[in-house]
């Protein structure tokens, strides 16, 4: 009596981990490590100074050649406190190098990868 409403429920949680372990092995994401970070000379007369970092990306694991990421910044400012914020920027495989335009008084007190999309994973 009781062995058919048991039999549909074990059904559905297969199904869905089942489903779930299908959905989890399609979506890859590439690995990031940046390489260096560095200012350019102020330029005048804007005051502002570039900053430039570089990082690799190991995109093997996908497959498409492109994607985009976050790099969460804190941003140290002279006479002001401290911001954090984040932006998004786009990365291919192997050597990727990204500028920003900073006013004289702030620097990049720390950056790091914040969040990075998926991508197809290669078969």
């Amino acid at each position: 009596m009781c062995h058919a409403p048991i039999a549909g429920m074990v059904a559905v949680v297969l199904t869905l981990a089942c489903t779930s372990e299908a959905l989890a092995q399609h979506t890859c994401k590439p690995t990031m490590a940046f390489t260096e970070a560095h200012y350019s000379p102020m330029s005048l007369p804007k005051l502002e100074r570039t900053w430039t970092v570089t990082f690799t990306v190991d995109a093997s694991p996908c497959a498409t050649d492109s994607g985009s990421f976050s790099i969460l910044f804190t941003l140290w400012k002279e006479n002001a406190p401290d911001t954090e914020f984040a932006e998004t920027f786009a990365w291919k495989p192997d050597l990727n190098v990204i500028s920003k335009k900073f006013w004289v008084d702030e620097a990049v007190g720390a950056f790091r990868v914040g969040e990075v999309d998926p991508c197809p994973c290669r078969k």
